[in-house]
């Protein structure tokens, strides 16, 4: 189709894109017809900005005379706003083009996009409606889902929703979710974005009835089977697997999002596991919150960053079935350790907020209404926060480490396992045993060196043990986790890494067990508890005084004991700071190798200062060769 002006240009609306095919030019080659047909963005697309903007990604084809174009431009112009901004220039290749465009925080915009040739406009297109704002993943069973009893829909006009490559305002019943009723998204929409001045999207994927175990990687086992069966498969042993089918799901829309696409996930989810009718189906607390802790890690993993989850407490029936402590004390549970942030209760919303006249499991209409409410009291607080400390020009700390690999319960703590590839694993299995792990540890800093010993067919094990600073109490879930990777067909002798204050985990565990250890290393690791955390805070978790704490240093403290380590001719290698004010090498890292030197054996100990480095992020503590070649050699001896 051609068009002998741009005046009388044929023009397409539609609420995802606008075209307009552009002029007939005169060349020497004759007349120039061309068209624009985008692929992104989207109508009513909400982009994940960051602390001040985002990056609205422009993709899309030219057809018609493609030869003759060369230049491609996209800007962005606010709604109703009388400001130009300027044509930013988009990569041309063939008859394809892409390229990004900037936009602060807001929205909705107007996406304007134009092809040139010969220094005259040819082509333009545009869509209406995207926002650079916050996007939320929403997963579990009915209640995240549309099964409320009164269908809900945004008032404010700044709400959409995702599903099979479309944005749309998010009016009930979510796409991509089960049930044809209301849901909690439209007025919790509404909140944020009254309150944020952004826009919101939403993507929706709670599916009704199913438990944690359906939403397990496929082939995930476990020996209680849920009450719907058909997310899951018996074997012929009589236990149960996964079929993976939702859990692939969820990490594909995310992977869809793109790169930290998204805010966080909202995961409410839990009835199906608590008090069930057959009890074999019901899911004791300390198996759901392994589930659970599954699902989040190894979708990180699959999405390579370490995104937010928020975990409701969920486990009401009816009002004679009002809830499970078991599986609430679960949930929190996955607070507590730093697996997720706290949702809302949702259990404590009975009476009118339930459907039936009270009598319900799923939301009425005021029900949904105060659910939004009370997530919007826990997610706006947590949005201040991260938005402030974006924008903060302080370094901050790496993100948590996130590597693929196994979360079990030991002794009623969390311990994680990462495993070497398949070909690389052997029996015994060689391993470090690694410390502290707590929320934040292992973090991304350590990327390099995990990988590295992952690679050499060595695994990487921890437990959280929280902030016991290397109390007696601790040592029992240490023998804990030993015993059961031993079980396992591990080594008997590990190699100890303990980081910062890690090393009072490691060394008073080695103190007790000299004989199960096979080498040592630290990273500015603490040996002295009155350098770090210092006698008041670390009295308590010995359950001492402080007064009480000093007394027994000599008994309790590892620095005191590290002869211990040397008599055993345990082999050792620290890397530590020359100023560092937070764990001071000379009270710590070099006073354990002043022991070994007084014992005799100053040769079995490795420490590595670094000139003019303190209790940081440098890169040189964390790409030690020298540190990771010890750890591997020292790892592989264990199994000797």
């Amino acid at each position: 189709m051609t068009f002998p002006s741009l005046r009388q240009s044929s023009v397409i609306r539609g609420f995802l894109r606008v075209v307009r095919l552009g002029p007939l030019l005169l060349s020497g080659s004759g007349l120039i017809a061309a068209s624009l047909k985008l692929s992104s963005p989207l109508g009513y697309q909400v982009v994940q900005r960051g602390p001040i903007d985002g990056s609205i990604q422009i993709a899309g084809t030219v057809s018609g005379a493609v030869s003759a174009v060369d230049l491609v431009e996209a800007r962005w112009r606010g709604a109703g706003s009388t400001n130009i901004e300027p044509w930013h220039s988009v990569r041309i290749r063939g008859d394809q083009f892409s390229g990004t465009l900037t936009a602060p925080a807001g929205g909705w915009y107007r996406i304007e996009i134009r092809a040139r040739a010969a220094n005259e406009v040819v082509a333009t297109t545009e869509v209406e409606r995207v926002g650079v704002g916050d996007v939320f993943v929403v997963a579990g069973q009915s209640n995240s889902a549309n099964h409320g009893e009164e269908r809900q829909e945004p008032k404010s006009g700044q709400v959409a929703t995702f599903y099979q490559g479309r944005w749309q305002p998010a009016r009930d019943p979510q796409p991509g979710a089960s049930g044809d009723g209301g849901s909690f998204l439209p007025p919790l929409g509404d909140r944020l974005t009254e309150r944020l001045q952004v826009p919101i999207g939403f993507v929706s994927l709670g599916v009704g009835a199913t438990s944690v175990r359906e939403w397990l990687p496929a082939g995930t086992r476990f020996t209680r089977p849920p009450t719907l069966t058909g997310q899951v498969t018996q074997r012929p042993a009589g236990d149960w697997e996964s079929k993976g089918a939702l859990y692939q799901r969820l990490v594909s829309r995310m992977q869809e999002l793109g790169p930290r696409g998204f805010r966080a996930v909202l995961w409410h989810q839990g009835e199906s596991d608590a008090n069930q009718a057959d009890t074999n189906r019901t899911l004791p607390g300390l198996e759901y919150r392994k589930f659970l802790t599954q699902v989040i890690r190894e979708s990180r993993a699959a999405i390579g960053w370490d995104a937010p989850w928020f975990v409701a407490q969920v486990s009401y029936h009816i009002p004679t079935d009002p809830g499970s402590p078991d599986l609430r004390d679960a949930q929190q549970a996955l607070w507590r350790d730093g697996t997720a942030l706290a949702g809302p209760d949702s259990d404590a919303l009975t009476g009118r907020f339930r459907d039936g006249g009270g009598q319900g499991v799923h939301f009425s209409g005021p029900g949904l209404r105060e659910h939004a409410a009370r997530w919007a009291e826990l997610l706006l607080p947590w949005m201040d926060r991260e938005l402030a400390a974006a924008k903060s020009p302080r370094a901050s700390a790496p993100p948590k480490l996130v590597l693929p690999g196994e979360c079990f319960p030991v002794a009623g703590r969390l311990a994680f396992v990462l495993l070497p590839p398949p070909r690389l694993r052997t029996t015994p299995q060689p391993w470090i045993f690694y410390a502290p792990t707590l929320p934040a540890y292992p973090d991304e800093a350590e990327r390099w060196m995990q990988e590295q010993f992952l690679a050499a067919g060595i695994a990487v094990a921890g437990v959280d043990v929280g902030e016991a600073y290397g109390n007696p109490q601790s040592h029992e879930t240490f023998d804990a986790l030993y015993e059961e990777l031993v079980r396992r067909g591990f080594a008997r002798r590990p190699c100890l890494f303990g980081r910062s204050r890690g090393g009072l985990w490691t060394s008073s565990w080695a103190i007790r067990n000299p004989a199960r250890i096979a080498g040592l290393i630290g990273i500015y690791p603490v040996f002295d508890f009155r350098t770090y955390p210092g006698l008041d805070k670390a009295a308590p978790a010995y359950g001492l005084s402080a007064e009480e704490l000093a007394r027994r240093a000599p008994e309790l403290n590892p620095i005191e004991r590290i002869d211990v380590l040397a008599r055993a001719r345990v082999p050792v290698a620290l890397i530590h700071g020359d100023v560092d004010t937070v764990v001071p090498l000379p009270e710590n890292s070099a006073r354990f190798k002043k022991t070994y030197e007084n014992a005799g054996v100053g040769e079995l100990v490795r420490l590595i200062i670094l000139q003019g480095q303190g209790h940081n992020f440098f890169e040189g503590f964390f790409h030690s060769q020298e540190l990771v070649d010890f750890a591997i050699e020292r790892a592989r001896a264990g199994v000797r």
